[in-house]
């Protein structure tokens, strides 16, 4: 048996290469022995180089794959962090639109409540100044009745022959002269009667202002 054979250790091309074989009579052929030796020493230095590429390789892969995962992995963060900053922000804009909307819908009932009060005090105003037109209009009739009554009774005390002095002439007023009061005289129905035209007047003026 060759030298070194039945080691625990993995033969290895250095260990073929070295192995010596004794020579028995009538053996194997020593040229075609060292020639086989030779090629599996080379069939195991090639097996020796894949293993180890296939060994570096598979490294390599272990690496992309770790690689990957902590790709996946921040990538996982990200999309829920996304989802999550999605949710929030939907979120938020809900909860902003409904405020609007109540905002939107106090202000509605806000301002039909206080376009009604003021429809309200314009015809309570309106029923005030209609009445004050009555009034003054009432007012005015009456006025005008009693001074119609004066100018009649006037027109008739004017047909009266003790009522008129037809000697005297009149002054630049219209009035004749007998009807004017001298001082500390009580004033005639002429005087009254242009008084009361005068307030009438005024007070029509007055009245048409109002209305």
């Amino acid at each position: 048996m060759p030298k070194n054979w039945g080691k625990t250790m993995p033969i290895t091309p250095v260990d073929i290469t070295h192995t010596q074989f004794r020579t028995s009579f009538r053996g194997y052929n020593k040229q075609e022995v060292d020639e086989f030796v030779r090629t599996v020493k080379e069939s195991l230095e090639q097996v020796l180089t894949e293993k180890s590429e296939l060994q570096r390789k598979l490294e390599a892969l272990h690496e992309e794959l770790d690689r990957i995962k902590k790709i996946e992995a921040t990538m996982s963060s990200a999309l829920t962090l996304a989802q999550r900053t999605a949710d929030d922000i939907r979120a938020n804009a809900r909860r902003q639109a409904e405020m609007i909307l109540q905002e939107a819908e106090q202000a509605r009932v806000r301002m039909t409540i206080e376009a009604q009060k003021e429809v309200e005090r314009l015809r309570v105003e309106i029923g005030r100044l209609e009445s004050v037109r009555d009034r003054l209009a009432a007012e005015l009739s009456a006025t005008l009745e009693a001074f119609r009554e004066l100018l009649e009774k006037r027109v008739i005390a004017s047909h009266e022959p003790d009522s008129i002095d037809i000697t005297s002439g009149t002054g630049d007023s219209g009035i004749p002269q007998s009807a004017k009061c001298a001082p500390g005289v009580p004033p005639s129905d002429d005087d009254k009667v242009k008084s009361l035209s005068n307030d009438l007047s005024d007070g029509g003026s007055k009245s048409t202002e109002v209305t």
